[in-house]
């Protein structure tokens, strides 16, 4: 039990993104354009997606433990790397740092948990895991609140220290995981080995092979929330069109608010609907709620909109990674998690890149609906791709789902 306690209060500390609200408006009296803004997420990306399995790698030769204590602190350190370097180039540099810690994070944290669940002998790892995310989210609303009332007295004057602060949680969470228990079984196979190339190539071979993981993984290719790219830009865009300052972290804790009670019952939606439709029903919101905010305008729709897709964000992910870990073996668990995530980061890099130069050419407005119509448009494909596998049901009772193809 120790270490579902340690990731209940180390995602509760992760969430104390205390800078997030301000976090445009300090980079835009740094003279750093709204282009540069969306743009320095294709950096993120791009070190992500290089960091992916070799990390995932690192965490199953040596410990899922010990690579989510690296991935911490280099975030600590991404974060306040900014103020030593407030330019467009340190801007870029410190998202390079972030987007490296959080392949260190990436599969290890989802393996470690499902281990751990696994350990105690119980089926619930999506009810665990909606719990911790909604946690985060918790923590992200304590954050952002304070961060409402700071930037209400203080203005400008609060921008450095609740980038400091923040840092200093995220280096915490580092600390935390210092206690964590790593749980994991022997190799299946004493003669196939445990060195870097085999287990890279079992990883792949299984998330090639198997049905379910693939088309799982071309899901996530087609259907990229695009959190961050809002996050980047909506003060401008509310500031622009008259929304009250205190709604611009206000919209984003009831938003938040919403996502956590969200995320700790959609386990319940599978009592109901199969994978496909959980999937189509949140990512046809999702679109909708981009194209209703590029083109309804008034503040109060704005705030409303607003809300409604902080809730709806990653949803799908404690489901999604119960499919995917359900059908994994312990030995290679982070590698394939890392993969999954290294070839949907791939395609994000030239999602965000092209969304940068989107909004610097034709606007946020037209942006938001362009992102709102890859979504509808990728959930379609992905509902055609999920009913054509076949692999939409949880239970695993096809031999092309048990066995693993290693």
């Amino acid at each position: 039990m120790r270490n579902l306690q340690l990731f209940n209060s180390i995602s509760f500390l992760k969430g104390l993104y205390f800078f997030i609200p301000i976090f445009t408006f300090f980079l835009l009296t740094k003279h750093i354009s709204l282009s540069a803004i969306i743009i320095c997420q294709t950096f993120y990306s791009i070190f992500t997606f290089l960091g992916e399995v070799p990390t995932g790698i690192f965490a199953d030769r040596f410990g899922q433990k010990t690579s989510i204590i690296i991935g911490y602190i280099l975030e600590a350190f991404g974060i306040v790397f900014i103020l030593l370097y407030p330019t467009t180039l340190g801007l870029y540099i410190a998202f390079s740092i972030r987007g490296f810690s959080d392949s260190f994070l990436s599969g290890s944290k989802e393996a470690l948990l499902f281990e751990t669940v696994r350990h105690l002998k119980t089926n619930d790892y999506q009810k665990r895991y909606g719990r911790i995310i909604s946690n985060e989210q918790i923590g992200f609303v304590v954050a952002t609140a304070l961060c409402a009332i700071t930037y209400q007295y203080f203005g400008v004057h609060s921008f450095v220290p609740l980038i400091i602060l923040t840092g200093l949680c995220i280096f915490s969470c580092g600390i935390l995981s210092l206690f964590l228990i790593n749980y994991k079984t022997d190799i299946s196979d004493e003669f196939e080995g445990s060195g870097m190339f085999t287990t890279l190539e079992q990883s792949f071979k299984l998330i090639r092979k198997n049905r379910t993981i693939f088309t799982l993984t071309m899901v996530g290719v087609l259907t990229i929330t695009g959190e961050y790219f809002v996050q980047g830009i909506y003060q401008p865009y509310f500031q622009t069109h008259g929304v009250f300052p205190f709604w611009i972290a206000g919209s984003l804790s009831a938003g938040i608010i919403l996502n956590i009670i969200a995320t700790r019952y959609v386990y319940l939606l599978e009592k109901y609907f199969t994978l496909e439709k959980i999937l189509l029903l949140l990512n046809v919101l999702l679109g909708l709620a981009y194209i209703a905010l590029s083109v309804l305008l008034h503040p109060i729709f704005l705030i409303g909109i607003y809300i409604v897709m902080n809730g709806i964000f990653n949803l799908q992910q404690p489901i999604i990674s119960d499919y995917i870990n359900q059908r994994t073996k312990s030995n290679i668990r982070a590698t394939v998690l890392s993969g999954v995530s290294f070839v949907r980061r791939f395609f994000q890099i030239f999602l965000m890149w092209a969304i940068g130069i989107s909004t610097g050419v034709f606007g946020t407005q037209i942006s938001l609906l362009l992102w709102g119509l890859y979504l509808l448009i990728g959930i379609a494909i992905s509902y055609y791709l999920l009913i054509r596998c076949g692999c939409t049901h949880k239970i695993l009772d096809t031999k092309d789902e048990f066995n693993l193809t290693l």
